[in-house]
């Protein structure tokens, strides 16, 4: 107890130490010497009104850097008089700063359209989001269900374009419809060489017997050859090897068109394998093979994250692509100063860019430097030809009254483009001037490049079907197919072929019988049919009863192969054309029948018009399938 005061007072005595320490002293900060004490002791009190921040010019400080804001999302949050109200807001944001499409605010609008005007609700969501085909779908369908069928036709119209125009249509569409032709043409051309091969099996089959032995039994003749076709297949060369065996064994027993189509199907395959799983690649890789081009179309769609931008930041200085995304994405968020930066740095490396020249020259025309401007717009036009550009500079003449160079940059602005120029005037800003988008060519030049290129990897699909080294580069593909032909053109013709005869089945083989009379018709068939004098009549008519009934069940069954085995018609027919073609059109019908809308499906993006794009094409492969399955049963009739 005695201890507890003394504790006390030591607490007490180091609150007052502390107390009588300045702020500075307490954190262990140097004491002021003794001049500089005195002379703040003896300094006269500060005068309130020389303080410098309450002059009027005050001192120079650092600017705030620009901030940050989705020029979308600030036009929509600033309209508060209705939808319609918002939707003019965007469109004018959309046109002025070049921004392209606008899905998100155009879907809430098309949610929003009533029963009365579903039309009106459509056509502000397409000016909105002019190249997404699902949103020119929905005008088409509002129109038609209004009762005007005009307008809904010339809106069917502008979608098929946005359909063909849109870079995020043109991928889709690349992407799909490349997919599906590969798919196509490798199992249309896999699927005749199968079948061209298949018809002439056995008479291989008995001649590669009769090498070894006459006696040679028929499973042991069967056995052989496909152990000599199932080669390539343990070799490794997958099943494009097994294609080139069987190419072979059809290629050395046909004749005539059969030989012309089995050289077609062979090139289909070495095209499917190579060009076109080359296109396929870059086109459902692009963002795994290119992330600079992925990065660049997050940026024009309005999706990017901060690794996009991080991405495209990094590729600045040697990506022109990158420094592009980079000055649309700091326009669309409102960051001026910065998208000039980018811009300026741009132009150093690309000083005839159109788009660089039109977009800087606006840049100074928003700060009222109007004869900068010109001479922007007037380096840009002399670059590229552009209804938006034109309309700009007809802009800055209106604003120094250059009346006559107005009014001859607007007419040929409207000879280029008038209803884009109709919808500028429209906004009714006698200032306004419009960006020009994100120049998509420049894509699409990466996307040709990369395609071009002999690094580009194969699809899964090709990799799977050639693994070996027939499949490591086309020249070394056609190389097999071309080297297998000119043998069995030289050595086909060596040995005598066994063949069958049309009319009873009977094997024709030179080495088997004593007289051969043909390839087609055995010397029974022949004696029974040219010479009737020599037969006794009640047998002669009772073999050709029963070759009678065969053949009414040959054609049932050849009817029956037709319906349910894709080419069969044609090869039946003797038209190994139509054999190709049909098995090419059934590929198609099959494909859209598994994929009605498209392999990627993108709803939001294509809508109804992927239903369009695939069942058209999809309808007409079935008539045409028809058709030749048709005329290869009358063909064969006719023989």
């Amino acid at each position: 107890m005695a201890n507890r005061p003394s504790l006390a007072l030591s607490v007490l005595g180091l609150l007052c130490c502390l107390s009588g320490l300045g702020p500075t002293s307490a954190w262990g900060a140097p004491e002021q010497s003794p001049s500089v004490a005195l002379a703040s002791q003896t300094a006269p009190p500060a005068d309130p009104a020389a303080d410098p921040w309450l002059s009027e010019q005050g001192p120079a400080v650092v600017m705030p850097e620009e901030v940050a804001g989705e020029r979308v999302a600030a036009a929509w949050s600033a309209s508060s008089d209705g939808l319609h109200a918002r939707g003019g807001a965007l469109r004018r944001v959309r046109v002025e700063y070049g921004l392209g499409n606008l899905p998100a605010p155009a879907y809430v609008v098309l949610a929003a359209a009533t029963e009365e005007d579903p039309h009106l609700y459509s056509a502000l969501a397409r000016d909105l989001a002019p190249g997404i085909p699902a949103i020119q779908m929905a005008h088409v369908l509002a129109l038609w269900q209004s009762g005007d069928i005009g307008a809904a036709t010339g809106a069917f119209g502008d979608a098929l374009w946005a359909s063909a125009g849109g870079l995020g249509p043109q991928l889709w569409l690349l992407q799909n419809v490349t997919f599906v032709l590969l798919v196509v043409v490798l199992c249309a051309s896999l699927a005749f060489i199968l079948l061209a091969s298949l018809q002439v099996f056995p008479h291989a089959a008995h001649d590669l017997g009769d090498l070894l032995s006459s006696r040679t039994p028929a499973f042991a003749r069967t056995a052989v050859l496909l152990g000599l076709l199932l080669a390539p297949l343990a070799l490794g060369e997958g099943v494009i090897g097994l294609a080139l065996a069987f190419f072979a064994l059809a290629f050395a027993y046909a004749r005539g068109s059969q030989r012309n189509a089995l050289v077609m199907a062979a090139m289909l395959l070495v095209i499917g394998l190579h060009p076109l799983g080359q296109v396929v690649s870059v086109a459902t890789g692009l963002g795994e093979q290119d992330p600079i081009a992925r990065s660049a179309m997050a940026v024009v769609a309005g999706v990017e994250d901060r690794a996009d931008v991080e991405r495209l930041e990094a590729a600045f200085d040697e990506d022109a692509t990158a420094a592009h995304a980079l000055a649309y994405r700091a326009r669309r968020y409102g960051l001026d100063e910065r998208s000039r930066e980018y811009i300026e740095a741009l132009l150093v490396r690309r000083p005839t860019d159109g788009v660089l020249l039109a977009n800087r020259g606006n840049l100074e025309m928003r700060r009222g430097r109007t004869e900068t401007a010109i001479d922007y717009y007037e380096e840009a036009s002399a670059e590229i030809d552009s209804a938006t550009l034109l309309f700009d500079l007809s802009q800055a003449y209106a604003s120094v009254f250059r009346l006559e160079e107005y009014e001859t940059t607007i007419e040929r602005a409207q000879r280029l483009d008038d209803e884009e120029v109709a919808a500028l005037s429209d906004l009714d800003d006698a200032r306004l001037v419009a960006d020009l988008g994100f120049p998509v060519g420049m894509l699409r030049d990466r996307l040709r490049r990369f395609a071009l290129s002999e690094n580009t990897p194969h699809v899964a699909l090709v990799g799977m079907l050639a693994p070996g080294r027939l499949g490591d580069r086309w020249f070394v593909t056609a190389g097999a197919f071309a080297v297998t032909a000119l043998l069995c053109l030289l050595l086909a013709d060596r040995y005598d072929h066994a063949s069958r005869c049309v009319r009873c089945g009977h094997r024709i083989c030179t080495r088997c019988e004593a007289t051969v009379w043909s390839e087609e018709i055995c010397d029974d068939c022949h004696h029974l049919f040219e010479n009737p004098e020599a037969t006794d009549p009640s047998l002669r008519m009772a073999r050709l009863q029963a070759l009678s009934k065969r053949e009414v069940w040959i054609d049932r069954l050849v009817l029956v192969g037709a319906l349910l085995v894709p080419g069969f018609a044609g090869f039946a027919a003797r038209r190994p054309d139509f054999a190709m073609f049909g098995l090419l059109l059934f590929g198609w019908i099959a494909a859209w029948l598994v994929w009605p809308i498209g392999v990627f499906d993108d709803p939001m993006l294509m809508g109804p018009m992927a239903v369009l794009l695939f069942g058209v094409p999809g309808v007409l492969a079935l008539f045409a399938y028809t058709g030749i399955v048709v005329a290869s049963v009358v063909a064969r009739k006719n023989r």
